[in-house]
């Protein structure tokens, strides 16, 4: 509501008779030109007393208690108001923003640890990584939603290595995948109609698996941990239904352990990681 107030505060040096009104929740007046009404916002403008243009601005309707149409004092001075039947005036129609969110995404990964030791060649392949996966979200109020998140994660490596130093001359054909599902909660913000910010923690479960030949022999090893993610997704709806959206997210997780040829020996490997994404939304 800060906007709001530095609104109010220039209409307390600039007052025009006649004008529109809106009169919000917290029982403010914004004295303005109505130029637009929507399910969602209530587009206005505010004019000084020479009909110059001070602010062009929008309110979400679900924070607006009523609002009044004024008189046109002349028909250069503001826009003219907008067709509204008489009756519908002084309702406003209930905001309903959509409760059902599928998004599908893809992207680039980089993990920040993991591979320390290695030469730094064979440890960049390791450390750049592809995404793609899926989330799909409930919402149980207007900014408040819970569902559940999957990705995977992968890349391929190759690297010819120093026997004296790593005890093995080459890995030829190494796949890396990570899988993540878990359970997330989502908090969003209506920026305007069309565009919405939405912020998530998830948890769950993250699996790691990679193989190849060492020298020639095939190898294998695996793993799993509990992993949290933190992110932030912006989308931009192009229909009522349909969108596209990009998203950066913060996965934190460490093994403690692997299992390798039939062994399970202890590690202290960080599988923390950065995703950027950008995908389809669907809503409902």
């Amino acid at each position: 509501m800060k906007r709001y107030f530095f609104l109010l505060l220039i209409l307390g040096f600039y007052s025009a008779s006649s004008q529109d009104i809106i009169v919000t929740n917290a029982s403010d007046t914004i004295n303005c030109k109505i130029t637009k009404v929507t399910n969602s916002y209530i587009d206005f403008s505010i004019f000084d007393k020479s009909g110059i243009l001070l602010v062009s601005d929008r309110i979400q309707t679900s924070r607006v208690k009523h609002f009044e149409y004024g008189q046109s004092q002349t028909e250069n001075q503001q826009p003219s108001t907008p067709t509204i039947k008489k009756e519908d005036r002084f309702v406003l129609e209930e905001f309903e923003p959509s409760m059902v969110r599928l998004a599908l995404s893809t992207g680039y990964t980089y993990q920040f640890g993991g591979y320390r030791g290695w030469p730094s060649s064979y440890r960049k392949q390791l450390q750049s990584l592809w995404n793609v996966g899926g989330e799909f979200h409930f919402f149980l109020s207007e900014n408040v939603g819970v569902g559940a998140k999957y990705n995977y994660t992968f890349t391929k490596a190759d690297a010819d290595l120093d026997p004296n130093i790593y005890g093995i001359s080459s890995i030829r054909d190494e796949e890396i995948r990570f899988s993540y599902a878990a359970i997330s909660l989502m908090y969003r913000d209506f920026l305007y109609d069309d565009q919405i910010m939405h912020y998530f923690i998830s948890g769950g479960l993250i699996q790691y698996k990679t193989d190849g030949l060492i020298d020639g022999d095939q190898f294998y090893e695996s793993g799993d941990t509990f992993g949290v993610v933190l992110g932030i997704v912006y989308d931009f709806l192009l229909t009522e239904n349909f969108g596209i959206g990009v998203g950066a997210e913060v996965n934190i997780a460490r093994l403690s352990e692997i299992e390798k040829d039939g062994r399970t020996i202890p590690t202290d490997f960080s599988l923390t990681r950065v995703d950027l994404t950008l995908g389809m939304r669907f809503l409902k």
